[in-house]
């Protein structure tokens, strides 16, 4: 039973960091202001707007700001339901006519993402609201919890696994097999620059990419704030013994 329970905490713990760190950096648009800069988004947008195919026209004359709204706003989109995705606009100039940002293609690629958003939420909190219950039972039974060391010794052979799954598969090949996995076959999820102004806003993939890497730092940081409360709680040194 102590096996199970112990077993239990550290999948709990990994589940919930990821979703703390998902709300966390829901506020900050997941860092796009900052991955602006630092992937060079302006000038990507320079180049492909003006090539785009869809009658999108002028998005390369949009200030910085309009587009970090336009982030933000699609944030917010997958975050509720997707949500005023297809109300989306732009202004060319100051006297231009507002244009719709997306294609039907693309509102309906997002409204999977966030019916996958949907999905893991309950998971999520069900991670969060279980950990603390069996916290709490594991201090009225006088269960002992993971420690910093075995947290951390976990933490880095599972990093140590993914990175090793990246450098033999490739992290766009995953990127590919989890969107074929996860989505449904009849929607497209593959955009070219030239046909859409949204993987031109995001610099996709790189901008998932980006936001992984940040998501997964903070998540690391979250589980071993978790890790550290376990070890204020627990009743005692960890046993190997059922």
């Amino acid at each position: 039973m102590r096996i199970l329970h112990y077993t239990l905490v550290i999948i709990c713990s990994f589940t919930a960091a990821l979703f703390l760190a998902w709300k966390l950096l829901q506020p900050f648009d997941y860092g796009y202001g900052f991955f602006y800069k630092q992937l060079n988004i302006a000038d990507h947008i320079a180049t492909f707007a003006p090539q785009n195919r869809q009658g999108k026209t002028g998005f390369e004359h949009t200030t910085e700001e309009a587009r970090h709204r336009l982030f933000g706003e699609i944030c917010v989109a997958i975050n509720n339901d997707g949500r005023g995705l297809r109300e989306l606009n732009y202004l060319a100039s100051a006297n231009a006519r507002p244009q719709i940002l997306l294609t039907d293609a693309e509102a309906v690629h997002l409204e999977d993402v966030s019916r996958l958003v949907n999905f893991m939420m309950p998971i999520g909190w069900g991670a969060l609201a279980l950990w603390i219950i069996l916290l709490i039972v594991a201090r009225q039974a006088k269960w002992p919890l993971p420690t910093l060391g075995y947290s951390l010794m976990t933490l880095i052979i599972i990093a140590v696994l993914l990175m090793v799954i990246m450098v033999i598969i490739g992290p766009h090949e995953i990127f590919k097999a989890f969107h074929e996995l996860v989505f449904p076959d009849d929607h497209q999820w593959f955009f070219y620059y030239q046909d859409s102004l949204m993987t031109t806003l995001m610099k996709a993939p790189d901008i998932f990419f980006a936001i992984a890497a940040l998501w997964a730092a903070v998540a690391t940081v979250v589980y071993l704030v978790l890790a550290a409360i376990m070890k204020i709680i627990s009743p005692g040194p960890i046993r190997y013994h059922p």
